[in-house]
């Protein structure tokens, strides 16, 4: 499996199998001041499945580390297992849309995040981003 793409956005869902984003590809939240919790930031991904790895378990890991690669304490870990459409033609890949919702995210330093997206302890992706001190006034 590989990741065709990922973003960040403040709501994202997936219907049909179609990705839905609001509010997507941001790399700064801007604060006014610290601790900031953030109420809601989900990680939009699409990724394309090979035919190898169809009809198994795949084991998703998302965590978020600073800038430090310090762990904040905020993952998501699950199964995705991923069919064959009837309709696919042989040795063609699936695209999955996937997300992955956080919620009550607190930030107490303003410096660069990452998460970090892994699939059976190999890394896939990372999606870095920025929190931001607004200055007073």
């Amino acid at each position: 499996m590989k990741l065709t793409s990922a973003m960040l956005a403040d709501a994202a869902q997936v219907q049909s199998g179609k990705l839905f984003v609001l509010g997507g590809g941001f790399d700064t939240i801007s604060v006014r001041s610290l601790p900031a919790t953030h109420r809601s930031l989900s990680l939009a991904m699409v990724a394309e499945v090979g035919p190898d790895e169809r009809q198994r378990d795949l084991e998703l890991h998302i965590s978020l580390i600073d800038e430090d690669g310090t762990p904040v304490g905020v993952e998501a870990k699950g199964m995705l297992r991923v069919g064959a459409p009837p309709n696919l033609p042989p040795g063609s890949p699936s695209i999955v849309p996937i997300v992955s919702p956080f919620h009550n995210i607190t930030f107490t330093e303003a410096k660069g995040y990452v998460f970090v997206i892994s699939l059976d302890d190999v890394e896939l992706a990372r999606v870095a981003f920025r929190v931001v001190l607004l200055p007073d006034g």
